[in-house]
């Protein structure tokens, strides 16, 4: 081959090769020739929320931040920094989930995959407020994730289950640990706070209860955490039935053994939390000892009525023998019964009125002087009864007094003295408790004053006289219960002190000043019960230690002696449960079941099998 030949062909090549590199550049560069097209290969991350940086790579960008204009869904964004290969791009506001764009020189890359925009979770309102561990509640709101599993739900730093989920509510549940305060959502990293607290609810708890045995009627207070303080959100039962509330707070509730209850659990629901006590409560078989005259009535638990003593006028309500030494049945049904001097008042379960017994005086109300032998309905619709010594005073359901029998000194308190009724009839309205003496009443209203009537000759009524009043007449406040014995009056008060006013010859009333007590006056603090006999008085203080005043003669106060009079106070036994006092002779109950009497026994009236009389506690069987 010839040299020109050779040197044609270099330079026919190197033509070709500066033609080539030519239009590789400017396929590159753009520049000269026509438009080339931005490529976007991928971006990363896939997804953020707005000012949120993003890489996109690809080709055929421009250089200059400026020279690329990047879109989010239409939403143009901020370059910050740009090669050929890579632009940093903020997620700009006002983004939406969607394609990204670059337009370099009128040229439009776009992505094949969607940037997804994230939005903070939002909550607006809580479905409820408060709840316990276990409950659930509805989170409503914004931007949360339609997976369970994309949802955190904290409750106050305590993880919860996600039960199920929608990008505006997600149902929670109150998890186990949780405690009271604010709710977090946490959604792709980004947390949302409730701006209202959550209240996690405790369940009732019962840290013990005391006593741990006691009578049909008597208060028992339970302690423990997450009680209700409004009584009516608590409901207690005691071996499965209702007891009535008394009063409530947060740790501590106050009930009464309702009728019919039984040993058993004691269990609280608040809010339909349940808790039931570890031990159980014993109901103890006695819920009532009545010592009348010359005889002596009982009440059991499961409202059976029994009887001892004295029957010669069917004050016992059974037909057969003038006297019992023990226990004989009488009625069922029985929710409480009041003994007088010769005859007996029942109140059973129904809320009828029974009585039997000596009826010279109209005293049983049923039209009649007739005794009766055995018990006999006289009314319906009654709460409470006392009977006095030919008088009987009837509390009816409705809050109004009615009375019969003797009226000799106005004890009926219907204005009229000097006569008999032998029907019952309305005295008073508003009604709360009752006592009724030999010859006298003692009557206190709902608003708790005391109002008296009858016989005065002592000055038991507390008005200052010795005059008898046949009417009504208010002389004390703040009265709790009231006792009334042959011719004294025991009044206990809202604070638990004890008064008393009338016939203290043989120091009943305490004090060796043995004239008549005309005023109130005070004779004891921290009283629980009382029972005021003939002439003596028995007194329970909190404690349930009983004390003893006034005659003893018959070893009425359990001593073991005859001493006639006592001014002071004697300690008489402890861990007494029920007491009553007679004419002659006293019955107490203790809470180890155990029942006693002592005094005279010419009737069988302290029921131990024998007729003889004794000045030291005797041991009744209870049947």
């Amino acid at each position: 081959m010839n040299t020109c030949i050779i040197r044609k062909f270099k330079t026919v090549f190197l033509v070709c090769s500066l033609i080539f590199l030519g239009a590789c550049s400017k396929d590159d560069n753009g520049d000269g020739g026509q438009p080339v097209v931005p490529i976007i290969s991928d971006f990363a991350p896939t997804s953020g929320q707005v000012g949120d940086e993003v890489t996109i790579n690809g080709k055929h960008f421009s250089t200059t931040a400026s020279g690329n204009a990047v879109k989010f869904n239409d939403i143009k964004a901020t370059v910050k920094t740009a090669t050929k290969t890579q632009l940093i791009v903020t997620v700009p506001e006002g983004a939406a989930t969607g394609k990204v764009s670059v337009t370099v020189n009128g040229e439009v890359g776009t992505s094949l995959t969607d940037f997804t925009v994230l939005f903070s979770p939002k909550i607006t309102v809580l479905s409820v407020d408060n709840g316990y561990v276990g409950d659930q509640v509805t989170i409503e709101g914004e931007n949360f994730d339609a997976t369970t599993s994309g949802n955190e739900v904290l409750f106050n730093g305590t993880s919860a289950t996600v039960t199920s989920a929608t990008e505006t509510a997600l149902v929670v549940t109150v998890p186990e640990g949780a405690t009271t305060g604010n709710i977090k959502v946490t959604v792709n990293g980004m947390t949302t706070t409730s701006s209202e607290v959550f209240t996690v609810n405790q369940p009732p708890s019962i840290s013990g209860f005391s006593p741990l045995s006691g009578i049909i009627g008597e208060g028992i207070t339970i302690e423990g955490e997450h009680f209700s303080a409004t009584a009516s959100e608590n409901e207690v039962l005691i071996n499965g039935m209702v007891a009535n509330l008394i009063s409530a707070s947060e740790t501590t509730l106050v009930v009464v053994v309702p009728e019919g209850a039984s040993t058993g659990k004691i269990s609280v629901t608040v809010d339909g939390k349940e808790v039931i006590s570890g031990e159980d409560f014993a109901v103890l078989p006695l819920k009532q000892i009545e010592a009348g005259g010359y005889h002596t009535l009982m009440v059991k638990s499961d409202n059976t009525l029994w009887g001892f003593g004295w029957n010669y006028q069917g004050q016992l309500g059974v037909s057969g023998q003038d006297r019992y030494l023990k226990a004989v049945h009488i009625m069922s049904d029985v929710k409480t019964v009041a003994a007088g001097e010769r005859h007996t008042l029942i109140l059973k379960t129904d809320n009828t009125l029974w009585a039997t017994g000596r009826n010279t005086s109209g005293e049983l109300g049923d039209g009649t002087q007739t005794n009766v032998f055995v018990p006999k309905q006289i009314m319906t619709d009654v709460q409470a009864i006392a009977a006095g010594q030919a008088h009987s005073l009837i509390l009816k359901t409705d809050n109004t007094l009615w009375s019969t029998g003797s009226n000799s000194f106005g004890q009926l308190g219907n204005g009229g003295s000097g006569n008999i009724h032998v029907d019952c009839q309305q005295v008073m309205t508003d009604v709360r408790a009752i006592a009724a003496g030999a010859a006298h009443s003692l009557i206190v209203k709902e608003d708790n004053t005391l109002w008296v009537t009858g016989f005065n000759g002592y000055g038991q009524l507390g008005d200052g006289t010795l005059v008898h009043i046949p009417t009504p007449k208010q002389v004390m406040s703040d009265v709790l219960m009231v006792s009334a014995g042959h011719s004294h009056s025991l009044v206990i008060k809202t604070d638990k002190t004890l008064w008393g006013m009338g016939h203290n010859e043989f120091g009943q009333l305490r004090g060796n000043e043995t004239e008549n007590v005309l005023i109130p006056k005070q004779i004891m603090a921290g009283v629980a019960k009382v029972s005021a006999g003939y002439v003596y008085t028995l007194i329970l203080d909190q404690d349930q230690t009983l004390w003893g005043l006034g005659n003893n003669e018959h070893g009425l106060l359990h001593s073991g002696t005859t001493e006639v009079s006592n001014f002071a106070p004697v300690q008489i036994m402890g861990n007494i449960k029920l007491l009553s006092a007679g004419s002659v002779h006293s019955m107490l109950y203790r809470e180890d079941n155990t029942l006693w009497s002592a005094g005279s026994n010419s009737y069988g009236q302290l029921g131990d099998g024998s007729t003889t009389s004794s000045t030291n506690s005797v041991g009744v069987e209870i049947p």
